[in-house]
């Protein structure tokens, strides 16, 4: 299919494939999924012979307000699916002064092309945040379809393989059915969790200089933006894995709540799945823009009872709910069970600026009032601990190391 070439609209910045072309040679994308193209399409076949069509559903969350909008778009003759969604959304819900979370379920991963004009999407618009969640590898053993992963990786994308936490959430939300697992489920997953992982390696989806400097800024409140709802400041999780004395670079990951699983779960379970000896020294650096949740505290100290060599340092931006007599429980169980937990000061935002954002080179630039903010929060989880009867807290910052 040939496309006319037009100028970019005003106001979307940086030209990208939608900002670029007319879309009035695409069909309309459908509302919902039929159950039987679903369960053939979707299907984490390691070997899916016949299934020629790319599906691709997805949940638009437009911050500010707080809408969401589900679509689910197809190949058509001449294109894939990927940039039948870029031509949808710059023409019918793309607002430049909006935030805008984009959630992707594929039946297949993305080509090499499609991979990098999405890459370019996002590199054009910094309010756009996009997590892809994939049912199964495309030409996973050629190299340039491993590159297209990793470029979009580079450009923030969070990539992942469908679970079946994800394909529940799919088919509850586009198929309007309740999830019937098939045979081999769980073990395609991980084949192809562990492919994809190895296809990635050391590269991180790195966070826009947007997102990190609103979701880990440690203000009380954020402000609104020209009277408009305040967006919300969600769950980051970023760590650091290595071993003592190990020269390697150390492993790298940034997570973020998802439907039906908080940060640290996702955490919890990546590490778990890296097949760790718990004989082994490990050290865990782990940077979140809010404390953990009473759950979410309980599992982590499991964690570090497993690992019983396992150093495990949390450096948080913000304390949840801190005022929750159960939330407090849980800050104190982190405590009692060897898990370092302190707040983040400039040297830890200047860490995790350094090592999960793409700043093109630019340093960290402290926001105002950054160190009494952060003061009045490590004061504050230090009278928490008080209260539990622990001991002195850790300082943050340069002092704690």
């Amino acid at each position: 299919m040939q496309l006319q070439r037009q100028r970019p609209r005003a106001g979307l910045g940086p030209s990208c494939l939608g900002c670029l072309y007319p879309s009035t040679q695409i069909r309309d994308p459908m509302f919902t999924l039929s159950q039987g193209s679903f369960y053939f399409h979707f299907q984490n076949l390691l070997y899916a012979n016949g299934r020629h069509t790319t599906f691709l559903c997805c949940r638009v969350e437009r911050e500010q307000e707080g809408l969401i909008i589900t679509r689910v778009f197809k190949n058509q003759v001449g294109i894939h699916a990927e940039l039948c969604f870029l031509h949808w959304f710059h023409d019918e819900e793309f607002f430049p002064g909006e935030d805008y979370q984009l959630t992707w379920y594929m039946s297949w991963s993305p080509c090499p092309n499609c991979a990098e004009q999405v890459a370019q999407f996002l590199a054009a618009h910094r309010n756009v945040s996009l997590t892809i969640f994939i049912a199964r590898l495309y030409y996973h053993w050629l190299p340039q379809f491993q590159q297209g992963l990793r470029r979009l990786c580079q450009e923030g994308a969070q990539v992942e393989v469908m679970s079946y936490q994800e394909f529940e959430d799919c088919c509850e939300e586009f198929v309007k059915k309740s999830f019937r697992p098939w045979k081999g489920l769980y073990t395609n997953y991980k084949q192809q969790e562990g492919t994809l992982r190895r296809i990635l390696g050391s590269t991180v989806s790195l966070l826009k200089e947007e997102t990190f400097l609103f979701q880990f800024n440690n203000r009380h409140r954020v402000p609104r933006h020209c009277g408009q709802h305040r967006p919300r400041r969600r769950t980051y999780l970023c760590y650091l894995l290595a071993r003592p004395g190990d020269t390697t670079a150390p492993t790298k990951g940034c997570l973020q709540n998802k439907k039906g699983h908080h940060a640290e779960i996702r955490f919890i379970e990546r590490i778990r799945s890296m097949g760790l000896d718990p004989s082994q020294d490990y050290q865990i650096t782990c940077y979140l823009t809010w404390s953990p949740c009473l759950d979410c505290a309980f599992k982590l100290a499991k964690l570090k009872k497993d690992f019983p060599r396992l150093t495990l340092r949390i450096f948080t931006s913000r304390l949840y709910f801190h005022w929750i007599r159960k939330f407090q429980k849980g800050l104190h169980q982190l405590w009692l069970s060897g898990v370092l937990v302190a707040i983040m000061g400039l040297q830890e935002f200047t860490d995790c600026w350094n090592n999960f954002v793409n700043h093109q080179q630019r340093s960290f630039a402290p926001w105002e009032k950054l160190d009494a903010y952060s003061k009045n929060i490590r004061e504050r989880l230090g009278r928490i601990l008080r209260s539990w009867g622990c001991g002195p807290t850790p300082s943050s910052g340069g002092d704690s190391r």
